[in-house]
């Protein structure tokens, strides 16, 4: 009884459907190259014998792979149905020649192959569809924590300043610390909020950057923001924040050493379906041993590996201070949609300081 329960459950499990079939369009697909391959079989007349049932096979692999092994197998069984019956002499029958039966017995191994093949990859692309998932979900919760863990030893430390004497020493070094951490916090949800692909770019990437300078306590950097009235899809605004924010941040770290004051500019335009995206300071420039192609160090690394995420390149310009390019092409990928909207047709410039924020 459990032999026969557990040959059962392989057995649906086998055939079983999966979240991303589609059966409707799948048979759709399948019934339409079908009747291509029937034309083209009756078309060539003599010519097509012998080889015509190939000409199905298509049809079946497209109708499976889109709408699911159920739909391929339904789909193989007609197809054999057809091969046997209307594509060998004398058709509307079942008889068939010693080299026909040949041909029907290669015909139906390929099928069952195919079959195989059917059910192989789409079960791959489900386990990588979930996995994907999983990965995505584990990432959020991962993110998410880390932003409370950074308010909660904010919290902490403004359960210490009670302690203290007001307006001490101590108890502004750790106002200090607490608004610090609180930026981070907010930095850190910022990179990583849904409700971000919501926003034009150029006011998502004002605000991060604000918020940047001000957790690094630079109050003497100007930020200037140029950006069309463009929205990105999520993967791709996450891509290109995270991008601006290492950039921005290695501006402020290393830009402006022994300085007050500077400048970081930052300027997003888009022709023919070609992003070009560019963080430039005024600041101290690169330095003689910097290597464009070399990823030693994490931060480039980091860079390269998010530009690729985008299908796109980073490089970088010496002049007066350094200019960071970054190039993606949004043509063609399904993961990137540009939407232009048209109330706005020049590009909108903001600037900002470690002060406030204004336009």
């Amino acid at each position: 009884m459990a032999a026969h329960h557990e040959f059962y459950m392989k057995t649906a499990s086998i055939f079983r459907s999966l979240p991303r079939d589609r059966p409707w369009l799948g048979l759709t697909i399948g019934v339409t190259v079908l009747a291509a391959a029937a034309t083209l079989r009756w078309c060539l007349g003599e010519l097509g014998e012998g080889f015509g049932p190939m000409a199905i096979l298509p049809a079946m692999l497209l109708a499976g792979l889109i709408g699911g092994i159920r739909v391929a197998l339904g789909f193989g069984i007609v197809c054999t149905f057809i091969a046997w019956v209307f594509f060998f002499p004398p058709y509307g029958t079942f008889i068939l020649s010693p080299r026909d039966t040949a041909t029907m017995v290669i015909f139906f191994v390929t099928a069952c192959i195919e079959l195989y093949v059917i059910r192989t990859l789409n079960l791959a692309i489900n386990d990588l569809l979930l996995a994907r998932e999983r990965s995505n979900t584990l990432f959020r919760e991962l993110q998410h924590r880390v932003a409370n863990n950074l308010q909660f030893v904010a919290a902490l430390l403004h359960l210490r300043k009670k302690a203290l004497e007001r307006d001490s020493d101590g108890a502004r070094a750790l106002e200090a610390a607490r608004s610090r951490l609180d930026l981070m916090a907010r930095v850190h949800r910022r990179l990583h909020d849904p409700k971000a692909v919501d926003l034009p770019v150029g006011r998502y990437l004002e605000e991060l950057c604000g918020d940047l300078i001000k957790a690094s306590d630079a109050r003497g950097i100007r930020l200037t923001v140029e950006a069309p009235p463009l929205e990105l899809d999520l993967q791709s605004l996450m891509s290109v924040s995270l991008i601006v924010a290492e950039l921005v941040t290695n501006s402020l770290k290393y830009a402006f050493r022994g300085r007050a004051e500077g400048s970081i500019a930052i300027r997003l335009s888009v022709r023919k379906q070609v992003c070009t995206l560019t963080v430039a300071d005024d600041g101290c420039g690169l330095p003689a041993t910097f290597s464009q192609t070399g990823c030693s160090g994490l931060g480039q690394g980091i860079l390269q590996s998010l530009a690729s995420q985008l299908g796109g390149t980073v490089s970088f310009e010496r002049g007066q201070g350094t200019t960071a390019r970054l190039v993606f092409h949004a043509e063609g990928r399904s993961r990137t949609e540009l939407h232009v909207r048209e109330r706005e047709s020049t590009p909108r410039k903001q600037n900002a300081t470690a002060d406030g924020v204004h336009s």
